[in-house]
């Protein structure tokens, strides 16, 4: 485990989760979409 170098507010911390989320979600349609392509 590491320590933050930076304090981030709670609302700057839930944005950043969002965009990680975000991300996250972009990365598994993108795979999903290049299996589906690859099935047909």
């Amino acid at each position: 485990m590491y320590e933050l170098q930076e304090v981030y507010t709670l609302d700057q911390a839930l944005k950043l989760y969002a965009l990680y989320e975000m991300e996250i979600d972009i990365e598994n349609g993108r795979a999903a979409e290049m299996e589906r392509r690859a099935g047909n």
